[in-house]
């Protein structure tokens, strides 16, 4: 696979450096340069990069309000913001950024976050491939009262755990089983938009309305079912989430 990489700076050495790190990674394929936020906006028009290694503090327009209009243009370009200096993290993460890279630069940071963006890539390809090819009726079934229950993943607004069994929770009615543990259910629906999002809940996202804040740093999101309902997020599975959700 080979990326396509924009590095924005002001300064000469720091653009050159993050270059030099990035032409020792396998999978990088082209690295451009820009010097300004302005410049950055153009290149990302015209090339679409995979991945922007973005400078906060520049002179004119700065990292992040080139960030926000990059978002408007509506590629899937992730953002990593580059700076010396953490108290940005904040506004970035709001801009959704891929990362939040701290200056000096650190050869196996670099390397991880290419490796990292990598996946996301495959597995964005790989869930393609799979909803095209489940493009028929196929449905869940589960074992309830000694019948087999036929669900469409589309029903299921999210799942829990009670004990040893697995409670699916449909728009019309809660269904408990034990035929399948999270991890197995978790396999078996990732193509169709679930994601894990605590060690004992698995939630459509296409039912997600709301992500609220909770206490110590902990959310809740709130679905769209009648009856309001509010699942856990886990802060390990936080940025994630946030990936996966939105654009």
């Amino acid at each position: 696979m080979g990326l396509k990489i924009l590095i924005v700076d002001d300064e000469v050495p720091a653009r050159e450096e993050l270059s030099y790190l990035l032409q020792n990674v396998e999978e990088v394929e082209q690295i451009f340069q820009a010097k300004s936020g302005i410049d950055a906006i153009k290149l990302t028009k015209e090339i679409e990069p995979d991945l922007i290694f973005l400078d906060i503090e520049m002179p004119g327009l700065t990292g992040l309000q080139a960030a926000e209009v990059i978002q408007e243009l509506g590629v899937k370009s992730k953002v990593i913001f580059c700076t010396a200096y953490d108290q940005y993290a904040i506004e970035a993460f709001k801009l959704r950024a891929f990362h939040y890279l701290l200056k000096p630069y650190d050869e196996v940071n670099i390397e991880g976050i290419v490796q990292e963006i990598v996946q996301e890539i495959q597995l964005t390809e790989k869930s393609s491939t799979v909803h095209s090819q489940h493009a028929g009726p196929l449905k869940l079934a589960i074992d309830v009262n000694g019948s087999i229950k036929y669900l469409s993943p589309l029903e299921i607004i999210y799942i829990s755990t009670e004990g040893k069994n697995v409670l699916i929770h449909a728009k019309d009615e809660i269904y408990k089983t034990n035929n399948y543990t999270l991890y197995e259910l978790e396999g078996k629906l990732k193509s169709f938009s679930f994601f894990r999002s605590h060690k004992s809940y698995l939630v459509n996202l296409n039912h997600v309305v709301e992500l609220k804040a909770w206490i110590n740093g902990a959310y809740n999101l709130m679905m769209g079912d009648k009856s309001k309902s509010s699942v856990p997020v886990s802060r390990n599975y936080l940025r994630e989430l946030r990936l996966k959700l939105e654009i």
